[in-house]
C-alpha cells in the first residue's frame, strides 16, 4: 500500500502539521484537515491562532472552497 503525507509548515519550514494518509486518497480533501490540525502559539496569553494570514499551494488545491 502506499502513503501520501501532506504538510503544513511556517516561513521557515518549521513543521505546524502533519496528516498521512492512503495513497489513493485525493490532495484537496486532506487540505482542511492539515490546517485544521495547525496552531500558532501567542506570545503571552491568548489562545494560539488557527488561521494563518496567508497559504501557498499548487493547482490541485485551487478550489473555491480551499480559498474560502
Amino acid at each position: 500500500m502506499t502513503t501520501k503525507l501532506h504538510l503544513a509548515v511556517e516561513q521557515r519550514q518549521k513543521l505546524m502539521s502533519m496528516v498521512l494518509t492512503a495513497g489513493q486518497r485525493g490532495d484537496s480533501p486532506q487540505f482542511e484537515v492539515a490546517l485544521g490540525r495547525s496552531r500558532v502559539p501567542r506570545l503571552g496569553p491568548g489562545r494560539p491562532r488557527v488561521r494563518p494570514d496567508r497559504v501557498r499551494a499548487d493547482k490541485a488545491y485551487a478550489s473555491r472552497k480551499n480559498r474560502a
